[in-house]
């Protein structure tokens, strides 16, 4: 006899697909909240509000891929007449808790992003917008996890439309306030810079950062058009894994985009420079702080010590200071250390 292949990839078997995609994309999400966590611990700590509302969405997604495997481990992926009835209300329990920790741990990414956002900003107009937005994120996730979680019940996951009846509606309603939330979390970075003087490439910076979140509209959109084909499908098992496979990479790609914004820090400390010089050159918001001794020869180089968007934010608060003192050149503010060497002499009469 050959050997026993637990997950393969084929035609009437995707399990193989889904353990492949879940494991893969949990490590990188674990990876960069690591990253996060370091830069806050040894960067440009504390943490804050934002990193703990993402790291507990990391947990989510662990937990996410958890069920997963545990589905797939009784039928899920697989083909409904090669499974058997207790494996397949088992597996439709296990989908039934992925969908609600996908909910949870999405909206804890959006809601990190949020805090973020809020943090940066000064406005008050803005501030509240940023509120708003929050609060909006927040209902948004317990409206859609109850709805999820009650249009369809676990025992019920690979029944007909009539056992779960509007679900595919309330499928679409959560994905279209999805969007919109995203959507305005874009243009909040973009509020956050437009009417402060900043380098053009500066502005392009923030808004880029938060701009990535993009592509986590694009696999709404992926997953949901998965979602109006495979819901009520006679072998929903099967072909629910692709819009599993998708809706696995939007949690932990989510998760990950929301550190984004603050990768800076981690970046120029690993950068050599290439041969250019110092890794803060001239321009950007970083720049090597040296201290000199009485000869000149001594030199230390610090640490970054800000966020990507947060070193920003402080450009933004001291151009906003500018503005109020009618002055047209952007605040820097710099901090120079420096040592004295001084000498004592001893006078003794000469014997």
């Amino acid at each position: 006899m050959g050997e026993y292949v637990p997950y393969v990839i084929s035609a009437t078997d995707r399990s193989g697909l889904l353990v492949i995609v879940a494991t893969l994309f949990m490590s990188w999400m674990v990876i960069v909240c690591l990253i996060r966590l370091y830069m806050r611990l040894d960067m440009n700590g504390p943490v804050r509000v934002d990193d703990l509302v993402v790291f507990a969405g990391g947990v989510l997604g662990i937990a996410h891929v958890g069920t997963i495997m545990h589905g797939v481990s009784h039928g899920l992926g697989r083909s409904q007449d090669e499974t058997s009835a207790p494996d397949l209300q088992s597996a439709a329990q296990a989908l039934y808790a992925a969908n609600i920790l996908f909910l949870v741990g999405h909206g804890a990414a959006k809601a990190s992003v949020g805090f973020l956002l809020h943090r940066l900003g000064r406005d008050k107009g803005y501030l509240l917008a940023c509120k708003i937005i929050l609060l909006a994120t927040v209902l948004w996730t317990i409206v859609s996890v109850f709805a999820v979680a009650l249009t369809c019940t676990a025992q019920h996951q690979w029944s007909s439309e009539e056992h779960c009846h509007g679900v595919d509606v309330a499928w679409k309603v959560v994905t279209a306030f999805d969007v919109t939330i995203e959507a305005v979390l874009i243009l909040l970075s973009v509020v956050l810079v437009w009417g402060i003087q900043m380098r053009l490439n500066e502005k392009a910076t923030v808004i880029f950062a938060f701009a990535t979140r993009i592509s986590v509209i694009v696999l709404i959109i992926i997953r949901q058009t998965y979602l109006n084909t495979s819901l009520f499908h006679p072998n929903a098992p099967l072909h629910l894994s692709s819009a599993l496979v998708v809706t696995t990479v939007l949690l932990h790609c989510s998760i990950m985009v929301a550190t984004i914004p603050c990768l800076k820090p981690f970046i120029i400390a690993f950068n050599t420079g290439w041969g250019q010089g110092a890794a803060g050159s001239k321009g950007t918001a970083y720049h090597k702080q040296s201290a000199t001794s009485a000869s000149g020869t001594a030199s230390q180089t610090r640490r970054p010590r800000s966020c990507w968007v947060e070193e920003e934010g402080l450009h933004l608060s001291a151009s906003r200071e500018s503005q109020e003192s009618q002055h047209s050149r952007q605040l820097i503010i710099h901090q120079t250390q420096e040592w004295v060497v001084e000498e004592t002499y001893e006078m003794k009469p000469i014997r």
